[in-house]
């Protein structure tokens, strides 16, 4: 016959309760694993808005990427063109990642994304004031960027405000198994715009 002391039925209490406690994290996806890493593809949409007149609207395709660099750093890399015109737009931002979501790293246009997927951020650089909202799913992304410009630029005059609308997508995990047996998108080494006017080699998608 055994004998369970007060001291050792609270330590079995403890150790389960310890064990339930860290099973739920260990388990917990980070904002890599959940938005990154594979391409979101889709419509984007253009909009000129000169401080004064008709505002100009072109509607092409781009893509969305969260790329991951190296533990804890990742780039938000953001693609659009309207096809059979000169109308396109290539931006990355380098950053870093944690549990509480994805954030750029430190400088002058700060953009953040948390680690329920809301897109929020802005600041100023050389001249244009960037605003960035939107959402991301593991499965969409709806993403507004808008610029104004403080100058004139290619004939564009000073106030004139250019508007990003991404609504691309992507398909899950299981789908994209069959996609990739079938052909699709696949990444590419091409140079990359940085805030500031800098330019980086970065992975893009290419789609068939």
């Amino acid at each position: 016959m055994s004998v369970n002391s007060p001291s050792s039925s609270c330590s079995r209490t403890f150790l389960a309760a310890l064990l339930l406690a860290v099973a739920p994290c260990s388990l917990a996806q980070d904002v890599i694993e959940l938005f990154g890493e594979r391409p979101y593809t889709g419509r984007v949409d253009f909009k000129v808005a000169p401080p004064s007149g008709k505002p100009d609207s072109h509607y092409g395709k781009g893509s969305v990427l969260l790329e991951r660099s190296a533990p804890g750093r990742a780039s938000l890399q953001l693609r659009g063109e309207v096809p059979d015109s000169t109308t396109q737009t290539e931006l990355t931002i380098p950053g870093l990642y944690d549990d509480a979501g994805w954030r750029s790293e430190p400088g002058d246009v700060q953009v953040s994304i948390s680690a329920d997927g809301r897109v929020s951020g802005g600041g100023i650089s050389d001249g244009r004031t960037f605003l960035f909202s939107g959402t991301f799913s593991p499965t969409d992304v709806r993403l507004e960027v808008r610029v104004t410009s403080a100058r004139e630029e290619g004939g564009v005059p000073a106030g004139t405000t250019l508007t990003f609308d991404y609504r691309v997508s992507r398909e899950s995990l299981a789908a994209q198994g069959v996609q990739e047996a079938e052909g699709g998108c696949r990444l590419v080494m091409r140079p990359i715009a940085n805030f500031g006017g800098g330019m980086t080699m970065a992975q893009v998608p290419e789609c068939d």
